[in-house]
């Protein structure tokens, strides 16, 4: 049960921490904010084609739409793993520096102080 809960926890502690740390991206990013700006323009560039054709073509603002939802998902998966992977490198860096730091004083001595 408790693994449970901190499973959850865990869960929603990846998920707000990423929620922040975009949200801080898009204010103080540059290439972040700009990527951000290009990508709304060209998905209003296809949604006014998509309605302009919705006569001709009816699957078409569907097709955008489902599109536009498709590459979200895959965006907050992606930095969803990228994420977990850098929790994951920084235990593992740690650890690593703990066991060098261990080796490192095995070997010293302190100097006696009588």
């Amino acid at each position: 049960m408790l693994n449970s809960i901190l499973n959850q926890a865990f869960e929603q502690y990846v998920f707000d921490r990423m929620d922040n740390i975009l949200s801080i991206a898009g204010v103080v990013d540059a290439k972040y904010k700009q990527a951000v700006k290009e990508a709304d323009s060209v998905l209003t560039q296809l949604m006014k084609i998509a309605c302009e054709l919705e006569a001709q073509h009816p699957e078409l603002l569907r097709l955008v739409m489902e599109y536009e939802a498709a590459t979200n998902h895959e965006s907050v998966l992606a930095a969803e793993i990228v994420y977990r992977e850098g929790i994951l490198d920084s235990c593992g860096v740690r650890q690593e520096f703990a066991t060098f730091m261990q080796k490192k004083m095995q070997g010293y001595h302190y100097p006696s102080t009588y």
